[in-house]
């Protein structure tokens, strides 16, 4: 089993899920600092290939002898947007190679494609969750454009494939970059929560059962229950901590690409919706305090806060 992408944020979980249940798996990422550090995270034994998903010649040898492939090297968003040309040369033309050499084999090698709901763009004006079935994709930028190119060529190859649009994870630990984030989503945009358990779980079970889903397009997002404004899920992150949202006007008012979602069809295939948002927070206070001191917490609810709260979130 060949996982590109394998030692990302949500490719270790996925790499973990595979070798619980079983699965050899071999890793194949690009050779720097950060992933070196990542790799020791996946809870096993695993082979590790260093290369470059656009350079055929380090993708044909992480491939050989692989029975089965997930997909998920790419570049992400703030990235993808800021250097646009890496994006399709990574998003698409990193796709191209794997499909084109998948080709060569006979393309019958299970393939799952973790694309994203960005392809769906931006629809502020929606009314109900979005679907695959009736909602046309109209992507704005380039990882919701590179993300539906790729699923296009994919389709049009002629192999075997199955194909995810995962939502968004929301990973927030107050770096700059996070802070970016943060205030690229309008408050009232719609958001539908996913724990990062359960997409790696999709991917998990997409694998498992890959004969009888070959050929889908599937939204993988939280479910129903799990559905939210933007200005909900930053008020309870921030609360963990005592802190206010930030003022309104520090948060962007151009509509953003998450929104709600019917996941009943993928639900029913993939059986993946366990946990929650208040899972996911008691994750999040779990890291905090990880991340930084047991002390941390109670500095920020009953010291910080009270006293500078409201400037620490404008200084955000």
């Amino acid at each position: 089993m060949l996982v590109t992408g394998g030692v990302g944020r949500l490719g270790v979980s996925v790499c973990n899920n595979l070798l619980k249940n079983g699965f050899q798996v071999r890793v194949f990422d690009l050779n720097n600092k950060r992933n070196r550090k990542s790799v020791g995270e996946i809870e096993g034994e695993v082979e590790v290939h260093w290369g470059d998903i656009t350079q055929p010649a380090s993708v044909r040898e992480a491939l050989e002898g692989a029975d089965a492939v997930v997909h998920m090297a790419g570049i992400l968003p703030p990235v993808a947007y800021q250097n646009p040309e890496l994006a399709r040369a990574v998003n698409v033309g990193g796709t191209r190679v794997l499909v084109d050499l998948l080709k060569e084999k006979g393309g019958h090698i299970p393939f799952v494609f973790t694309s994203s709901v960005a392809t769906f763009g931006p629809t502020p004006d929606a009314t109900e969750p979005l679907a695959v079935e009736k909602d046309t994709p109209r992507p704005r930028g380039a990882y919701g454009e590179t993300k539906l190119e790729a699923e296009n060529l994919i389709k049009e190859s002629g192999i075997d494939y199955l194909i995810l649009r995962l939502t968004a994870v929301m990973y927030f630990t107050f770096g700059m970059s996070d802070m970016e984030r943060m205030f690229s989503i309008p408050l009232n945009n719609r958001i539908e929560f996913c724990h990062q358990d359960d997409l790696a779980l999709a991917i998990l079970n997409a694998v498992k059962n890959f004969d009888a889903l070959k050929g889908n397009t599937l939204v993988v997002s939280g479910g129903p229950e799990q559905r939210m404004l933007y200005k909900d899920m930053v008020g309870s992150m921030l609360k963990i901590m005592g802190l206010p949202l930030p003022p309104d006007h520090k948060f962007t008012q151009q509509p953003y690409y998450l929104d709600w979602y019917d996941t009943s069809r993928s639900q029913e295939l993939l059986d993946f919706q366990r946990k929650t948002f208040d899972d996911y927070l008691a994750d999040y206070e779990q890291e905090l305090t990880r991340r930084f001191s047991p002390l941390f917490l109670p500095f920020m609810r009953y010291f910080v806060s009270p006293l500078f709260g409201k400037v620490v979130v404008r200084l955000m």
